[in-house]
């Protein structure tokens, strides 16, 4: 009886872990997803209405659903989501901009936090 109790407790320790971890991870690639979109809009100077940019011209335009099988989960539009219900995106005329003000100092252009993700 000891031995199954022992068994069932790491099962259950094992499975609560991996919960976490996909939390962890959901979190995580969120966040990186965050800065990559923030840098594109950077790229493009869409940080105000005169700069404002369309999705496609972005790069963001949401995938179709084949491409969306073939390839592995990106993060982006679950980021521009989020940027968009923070306000730090807006939208007008079906054109995105980044409100920079608004807009997290860790995250911006000339911090050294988003300076040293060069790779993104």
């Amino acid at each position: 009886m000891g031995e199954n109790f022992g068994s069932l407790a790491l099962i259950v320790v094992l499975m609560i872990l991996a919960f976490a971890a996909s939390f962890w991870l959901r979190n995580f690639l969120t966040k990186r997803a965050v800065l990559k979109v923030v840098k594109i809009f950077y790229h493009h100077n869409a940080l105000g209405m005169n700069g404002a940019k369309t999705p496609r011209e972005l790069g963001l335009e949401r995938p179709d659903l084949v491409a969306r099988m073939m390839k592995p989960r990106d993060y982006k539009q679950t980021a521009l989501q989020l940027l968009l219900k923070e306000d730090v995106i807006r939208v007008t005329d079906g054109k995105l901009y980044l409100i920079e003000g608004k807009l997290d100092p860790k995250y911006r252009m000339g911090s050294n936090n988003l300076a040293s993700v060069g790779r993104l």
